[in-house]
């Protein structure tokens, strides 16, 4: 899918407002982002343009972060920036692309830096699902040790480990034997 994104203003925070809005609005609740290219003009108006190719058959939700910061000093509009960027970094965040751009006005000197950050957060699996299958494998494992004698098997003592109840081993014997019989 392709995602395009466009703000310009003569006031740099409405045109980021504007953009964010925009991106809640067009990108999608999953998909992983495979493509970016970022284009940040300045001047009399700010531009900021986004091209995004989003895979929506990826489990994660794409997001764009953007920022900006304004000082007297272009060191300390780019470390307000990086600041405000990095608040977005988490370790579960892939960034997968970003554009920094400055711009000092000429009468006030004041600097601007605005900055554009492209990641993709993978969606978190259905643990409840994660476990059954994983318990299953385990036990499917063991009984094929055991040469699906279940007499081998001390109940009780899978429970325990694996945190469930006798029942819900003796259901996950009863499927893996099932598959087993079929094959």
């Amino acid at each position: 899918m392709l995602i395009l994104l466009h703000s310009e203003g003569a006031s740099v925070r409405d045109c980021i407002r504007t953009l964010i809005r925009m991106s809640k609005n067009r990108l999608p609740q999953q998909g992983k982002i495979t493509s970016s290219k970022i284009k940040i003009s300045t001047g009399a108006f700010l531009s900021v343009n986004l091209a995004l190719i989003v895979d929506l058959a990826q489990p994660y939700k794409p997001g764009i972060a953007v920022e900006y910061s304004v000082s007297g000093s272009k060191d300390k509009a780019l470390e307000d920036l990086q600041e405000k960027l990095n608040s977005y970094v988490t370790p579960e965040i892939e960034v997968f692309d970003f554009q920094i751009e400055t711009y000092t006005t000429p009468v006030t000197r004041r600097t601007y830096a605005i900055g554009v950050l492209v990641y993709n957060k993978p969606r978190k699996a259905n643990t409840k699902d994660f476990m059954l299958q994983n318990r299953r494998k385990i036990l499917a494992k063991v009984l094929e040790l055991l040469n699906y004698n279940i007499k081998a098997l001390n109940i009780s003592e899978l429970a325990r480990m694996f945190g469930v109840s006798r029942d819900t081993i003796y259901n996950d014997i009863q499927q893996i034997i099932k598959n087993v019989d079929k094959v």
